[in-house]
């Protein structure tokens, strides 16, 4: 394999890492801290009421943050291959993006 390509893929495996932090200190936020502010899509956007949408919020952020974290422990420990853990990572993502998108336009759609 080329340099440049082994050095973008240990990139992408250390944001795994970071993404999975910010979806897990989200969900703490929401959890713990009871801190409203954190109950937004993936760009920071709002999701209607912040009370009412938390747990589903909280609930996305908790899932896919350890599915990241799961997936990188499992590079780690099990040697996933390159297409195995980053066709996982996608999936998690975009389950991520969706449901969220789909929380987003529902609080949309509900609020007066």
């Amino acid at each position: 394999m080329e340099v440049w390509f082994v050095w973008l893929v240990r990139l992408m495996f250390l944001g795994l890492f970071l993404m999975a932090g910010g979806m897990l200190f989200r969900a703490w936020a929401i959890a713990i801290r009871k801190d409203a502010r954190y109950v937004a899509d993936w760009r920071g956007r709002k999701i209607g009421e912040g009370n009412t949408w938390a747990t589903i919020v909280l609930l996305v952020n908790a899932f896919c943050g350890l599915g990241l974290l799961g997936v990188g422990i499992s590079v780690l420990l099990l040697g996933l291959e390159l297409t195995t853990w980053m066709s996982l990572a996608a999936f998690v993502l975009w389950t991520y993006y969706f449901v969220l998108q789909l929380a987003f336009q529902r609080a949309k759609h509900l609020s007066p």
